[in-house]
């Protein structure tokens, strides 16, 4: 089983998944830069660790989308929904890329899972956002 190497610590995919507590991980993407590293991430297709991030058979799902004040396109977005299985690979690709979007873009995510920056599940409440 591989490790996602964040720079501040070591986070297993298993504490990824129990994170997810079997439910996928949703996010509405607006920065140009964090839909560029995912659009990066998930192209990757089948990488050296013979893993996948997108595969629809497991619910995985990346589909452009707007976000508009009546009539008025305000931006676009990418609208993500990433398996249980699938996410920790992205993760793990994300902070591959070796780009700050990346990098930025799996912290925060992981944050909001309640996984803290050395890579240990602590909930969401322990960090401030339940």
């Amino acid at each position: 089983m591989c490790n996602i190497q964040t720079g501040s610590g070591t986070v297993s995919y298993e504490t990824v998944r129990t994170a997810m507590n079997g439910e996928p991980f949703t996010m509405s993407l607006t920065d140009t830069d964090d839909i560029q590293a995912v659009i990066v991430a998930v192209n990757q297709g089948i990488d050296a660790h013979l893993e996948v991030c997108f595969c629809p058979d497991r619910g995985d799902n990346y589909d452009g989308g707007k976000r508009t004040a009546g009539k008025i396109v305000i931006c676009r977005t990418l609208e993500c929904s990433v398996s249980v299985e699938s996410l920790p690979i992205l993760l793990r690709r994300l902070c591959d890329l070796d780009n700050e979007a990346g990098t930025r873009l799996a912290s925060d995510i992981l944050i909001v899972l309640g996984i803290n920056e050395y890579g240990k599940f602590v909930g969401r409440e322990a960090l401030g956002l339940a």
